[in-house]
């Protein structure tokens, strides 16, 4: 709890309110608040502007006598207070708690419009989604001040008066019906203006739309437009799609040098793959490692074409004695966690189908430290290198992470296409960008694009030199640390 001498809270200790020790708990949560919510802190409060219903002090309720009778009130009493978990909220007004604050105010909520009554707001806040620790989150105060703080007690309170929460559960109950999967915060639930639009379907409808389809670039919108709670939802529907284009248009703008190499040096995936495997005694393709990628799709499509281009063997991430227990299982979650979708399978199944050899060329030891990480490249290196040597027609589809084929040079550790290149072996490395790698420039750019494009990062100097965000590596990564990039547009909704 924070000392009220004090410009910094303590942490609200952790505490259980299981029926079994809910007499315990009672005494100790009830005692707490009363002790921080004496006649002198109250005076206090009142002269600094603090939250009030004019109930005088000797006419709030007995709340241990109330929780006492009513274990479930009590849950949701404290859930909202804030005083049930480890809270941590800067002072009001650098002096008051802000979790004894709101009990207070909820002491006052109490003798003016009955326990009863709050006990029902409570319970249909609940009902409509709502819950308890949801609703605390919704009245911690935006900035710590009496003002901030009493603004959401307010809309709480108003909630109490008769008929508002019910009309609030009839507009929910509508919304719900007509697909909104989310709830009505708190501020929405006390703008009459909206409620009395949301009782039209039309606005419903426009509203629903809103909520549900404006992702990030919504909470932009209502930043810049600070006037649109004057409008409808129709209204605001219309002014939203206006905001996107514009929003759209600079972002088109931004993207055009890296559109511009993309169009310009853009090929069908699998024809620069295929292409790529005849000048090549290794083709390293680097996956994310996403079981909801696009990958092991593409994979599984390509195998034909690869085998036509010369390639004889699919070499991958895997030990091969886990792959002989697949092989003999036939259950996916006998391969690593990253490899278990059917695409993975149907991928494996579709080389074999062509005569290609599927071998697993990992050591199974994973990465637990730096030199471990670079033992399991060295190995790799060394299983293709003795595929490769054992017959001059042999070539190798390398099917692994993206970093296993990066230009590692710069730093101290070596990927394994750099340990081939350094023994004269011929590959060509790629490499995925999609809603599946982690979000940078290209992703954002990707979505203007129609379908999947493969590019040469040697003919897209601009794109080569944008920075790929990964963690854990001692090298500065960049798209031209890999010979290509397939880059797949997000999923059309």
């Amino acid at each position: 709890m924070a000392n009220p001498k004090s410009d910094t809270p303590e942490p609200a200790k952790e505490r259980s309110l299981d029926v079994g020790d809910g007499n315990k708990t009672r005494q100790i949560l009830t005692a707490e608040s009363q002790e921080r919510t004496g006649p002198s802190q109250t005076t206090e409060r009142n002269r600094s502007g603090a939250f009030t219903l004019g109930v005088p002090k000797e006419k709030e309720p007995d709340l241990g006598g109330i929780f006492k009778k009513d274990p479930e009130f009590e849950r949701r009493f404290f859930d909202m207070t804030g005083e049930n978990g480890n809270v941590v909220e800067r002072p009001l007004g650098g002096l008051f708690a802000p979790d004894s604050y709101r009990n207070q105010a909820f002491r006052q909520m109490m003798g003016k419009y009955g326990t009863e009554r709050v006990k029902e707001t409570f319970a249909a806040l609940e009902q409509i989604g709502r819950n308890s620790e949801w609703v605390g989150r919704d009245l911690r105060a935006d900035e710590p001040t009496f003002a901030e703080q009493n603004k959401k007690l307010e809309q709480l309170a108003n909630l109490m008066k008769p008929g508002k929460v019910e009309a609030v559960q009839a507009i929910d109950k509508s919304l719900k019906q007509e697909g909104f999967g989310k709830t009505l915060t708190i501020e929405q639930m006390n703008d009459e203006k909206l409620l009395k639009h949301l009782a039209d379907p039309t606005q419903r409808k426009a509203f629903i739309d809103f909520q549900q389809n404006s992702g990030s670039l919504g909470g932009a919108y209502l930043k810049e437009n600070p006037n649109h709670k004057d409008l409808s939802p129709t209204q605001n529907l219309e002014a939203f799609g206006k905001f996107k284009e514009k929003f759209d248009l600079k972002e088109k703008l931004t993207a055009k040098p890296y559109l511009d190499e993309i169009n310009r040096a853009g090929e069908d995936p699998t024809k620069h793959l295929s292409d790529a495997m005849r000048n090549s005694r290794v083709l390293m393709i680097g996956e994310q490692h996403s079981l909801d990628g696009p990958m092991h799709k593409f994979g599984a499509e390509a195998m034909k074409d690869l085998r036509a281009a010369g390639a004889t063997h699919l070499a991958l991430e895997i030990p091969q004695s886990q792959l002989d227990k697949y092989n003999k299982s036939g259950n996916l979650k006998d391969l690593p966690e990253a490899y278990q979708t059917n695409d993975f399978a149907k991928m494996m199944d579709n080389a074999r189908s062509t005569g290609m050899k599927v071998v697993g060329i990992d050591n199974g030891t994973g990465d637990s430290d730096a030199r471990a990480a670079q033992e399991r490249d060295n190995f790799m290196a060394r299983q293709m290198k003795q595929i490769l040597d054992a017959n001059s027609g042999n070539k190798i589809v390398y099917w692994s992470g993206m970093m296993h084929g990066a230009d590692t040079t710069s730093g101290a550790y070596r990927s394994t296409a750099d340990i081939l290149r350094s023994q004269k072996v011929a590959i060509t490395t790629t490499m995925e960008q999609s809603s599946a790698t982690p979000a940078d420039d290209l992703t954002y750019y990707a979505k203007h694009l129609d379908k999947p494009t493969a590019i040469s990062t040697k003919k897209t100097p601009l794109i080569a030199g944008a920075e790929v965000p990964r963690l854990g590596n001692d090298v500065q990564e960049r798209y031209g640390m890999w010979d290509s990039v397939l880059i797949f547009p997000p999923k059309r909704k």
